[in-house]
């Protein structure tokens, strides 16, 4: 596909006061094929009761009207429904807390939890709580895994890179003093390497970049250094072999694409969201500010690395598919993939041939209407013309009729 038609299909989002947060998170889910394909799956119409107030059922509607262009605000409804979920409108919000809320939303009110669970495992990073002995270097695993739907990195006040950050987040922290841990080796409390291992990744890794802080004083401060990032990213590459888990599945794809980066323009205290996405199986990126979209080049999206106000804020990465024995989620993943890009190209054909069915039944109509139009003038006429010559015939009549009177 050119990317002048994948431009005609990408769609701004007018701001509806102060949503430009929530815009921003919409172009995102767009250009997630694979969260539509999942919502497509679900029979909305079992919600009957408080259906105003259910996220899902209103982002579903807004991922399957945003193609259709005489839908002049397909996220309004969805607006009005996170309003009553307390995030309001005309008011700043946070972009990372409004996607996870979305992501809770979806958990909490779709009634297929079966589904609900498979789109929140789109998004959901895997992390066993490790600890390491610092005397007798033993290794404990905390039970039971936890999850992430978010990745959040602590950035440095001078310049980063993502890999920095990564491998800073699964680097282990020593616990120590007051913070030692009992040591079953040891028979005593002594200090602990304390950390994350992966489990499994998630299909659609979310990243957050921590650049809001407190200050000591209380205040709430931004932080504009640079933090540079790729258009690919490979766990393996990035971390040491021991971050992963010794039940990590090995066949397990860990190298990622860049689709969507989240900026966030100004100060911490005022600020507007706006989106950069790529689309789905293309290289081609748009900017999206609202209503306006634009054609953009990777260049454009790499000078929101920082050292200005407009920085990076969100960096969402898909899994790249790799090719397993027995088919393989690689290949269920690409399959989901196209499948999804197949129903948006039919429902997209679909529309186009129902839009030329409408015009040349509209014209056909116009036509018939015409020539209906045309046969009643040349009745009337005839009519017209019969009437007038009766008349003439009868006035004759009278005329004759009289002078014979007269003659009598």
């Amino acid at each position: 596909m050119s990317p002048e038609r994948r431009f005609s299909r990408w769609r701004g989002l007018e701001n509806y006061g102060l949503t430009c947060c929530v815009n921003a998170l919409l172009q995102s889910f767009i250009a997630t094929p694979e969260l539509k394909f999942l919502l497509n799956r679900w029979d909305s119409s079992s919600v009957r009761e408080d259906a105003l107030n259910n996220v899902p059922v209103h982002l579903k509607g807004v991922l399957g009207a945003i193609r259709d262009p005489s839908c002049r605000a397909p996220h309004k409804d969805f607006l009005r429904c996170l309003d009553r979920q307390h995030i309001q409108l005309n008011v700043q919000h946070d972009a990372d807390e409004v996607f996870l809320a979305v992501l809770n939303f979806i958990h909490q009110q779709m009634d297929d939890k079966a589904l609900a669970l498979e789109i929140q495992s789109l998004y959901r990073l895997s992390v066993e709580l490790h600890h390491q002995c610092v005397e007798c270097s033993s290794n404990q695993s905390l039970p039971g895994p936890s999850y992430l739907l978010s990745l959040p990195l602590h950035i440095r006040h001078q310049n980063n890179t993502l890999k920095d950050c990564l491998a800073s987040f699964f680097e282990l922290q020593e616990l120590s003093g007051i913070d030692n841990c009992f040591c079953d080796q040891c028979k005593t409390r002594t200090p602990f390497k304390h950390g994350h291992r992966i489990l499994s990744l998630p299909t659609i890794l979310c990243v957050q970049l921590q650049r809001f802080r407190y200050s000591d004083s209380g205040w709430m401060y931004k932080l504009d250094c640079s933090v540079e990032f790729q258009e690919s990213l490979d766990f393996q590459d990035i971390c040491s072999r021991d971050v992963f888990s010794k039940d990590f599945q090995k066949n397990e794809g860990t190298k990622y694409s860049l689709f969507a980066v989240i900026v966030h323009s100004g100060s911490a205290m005022f600020g507007h969201y706006t989106a950069f996405v790529r689309a789905t199986g293309g290289s081609d990126w748009f900017y999206a500010n609202d209503s306006h979209v634009e054609p953009v080049s990777w260049e454009a999206v790499r000078e929101t690395y920082g050292g200005r106000s407009r920085t990076a804020y969100m960096l969402l990465y898909r899994r790249e598919p790799t090719q397993t024995q027995g088919g393989g989620e690689g290949e269920e993943q690409e399959g989901e993939r196209q499948e999804g890009e197949r129903r948006e190209g039919e429902v997209q054909e679909g529309e186009r041939q129902e839009g030329g069915r409408r015009k040349r039944k509209k014209r056909g109509g116009e036509k018939q209407e015409g020539e209906k139009q045309e046969g009643e003038k040349q009745e009337g006429a005839v009519h017209e013309g019969g009437r007038r010559e009766g008349k003439k015939q009868g006035v004759g009549g009278n005329k004759k009729g009289r002078n014979r009177k007269g003659r009598n």
